[in-house]
């Protein structure tokens, strides 16, 4: 999926704890501090960030953010754009389409140069 098919969508502060993890968050503390967090996880009255830290060596490292969550004054998450993902994909399969019937159009003799049969021309 590419990043024309996502975009960023504000969780209601209800929603906050209802999926374990949260991936692609955005968060938008009240002191006006803005965050990009590879994944989330609320536990109680807590929000801990967690992004990738890039290290060499064969284990995965990431550095982790405590944020109160009466601190938190927006968190938005990238999510598929459905609406966004279907006209493109719809855009996509007519083009094909479109492409496949000039084809099967050239190839049928659809074209009105008379060549290919009947009499060969009187010299």
């Amino acid at each position: 999926m590419g990043p024309g098919c996502t975009s960023l969508r504000e969780i209601p502060r209800s929603q906050y704890a209802v999926q374990e993890n949260r991936h692609d968050v955005h968060v938008t503390t009240r002191a006006g501090l803005a965050y990009e967090f590879d994944y989330i996880r609320v536990d109680g009255d807590t929000l801990t960030g967690f992004r990738h830290r890039d290290v060499e060596g064969p284990i995965e490292e990431y550095s982790s953010l405590h944020i109160a969550l009466d601190d938190v004054a927006r968190l938005e998450a990238r999510e598929v754009d459905w609406k966004r993902t279907t006209i493109v994909g719809g855009g996509i399969a007519l083009v094909v389409a479109a492409a496949g019937l000039a084809v099967a159009n050239r190839n049928s003799g659809g074209s009105s140069d008379n060549g290919g049969g009947g009499k060969p021309p009187i010299p």
